[in-house]
């Protein structure tokens, strides 16, 4: 139980530094709108990151009040969902294009977070090139 929970904390923490990477890209290319991430494990866990902008709740259990769902992936292997959220004030006023690009910077971050966290169970995992020989 001590490794998976050390697991589980070590994909939050991949997790949250890929969110944080790819924030970067969101709030410059849509400074106004909020954007959030819920994380749930499949142990029972609830994480929240978000921007500055992305207003908060009062628990945690109760998720972002005003969060619009861009986009979720359900049972990866490590999360039992991963949902990016915008705030759905600010999210309104925005363009179909603009819609259109942050759906897509939403997937490819779940996209990221599974590929990244499938593998942080403790254990050393060797890559192998994908040349189609082994490497």
């Amino acid at each position: 139980m001590i490794n998976s929970a050390a697991a589980e904390q070590d994909a939050v923490g991949l997790a949250r530094e890929s969110f944080l990477g790819e924030l970067k890209s969101l709030n410059r290319d849509h400074p106004n709108t909020g954007f959030g991430l819920s994380l749930r494990t499949h142990s029972g866990g609830h994480y929240l990151l978000a921007n500055s902008r992305m207003p908060l709740p009062e628990t945690k259990s109760k998720g972002f009040p005003t969060g619009r769902r861009l986009a979720l992936l359900e049972n990866s292997e490590t999360f039992s969902s991963i949902e990016v959220l915008a705030d759905s004030g600010a999210y309104e006023s925005i363009s179909p294009g603009d819609e259109a690009a942050i759906l897509g910077n939403a997937l490819n971050l779940i996209a990221r977070i599974d590929i990244m966290t499938s593998s942080s169970d403790g254990q050393e995992h060797h890559h192998i090139a994908a040349t189609g020989t082994g490497g």
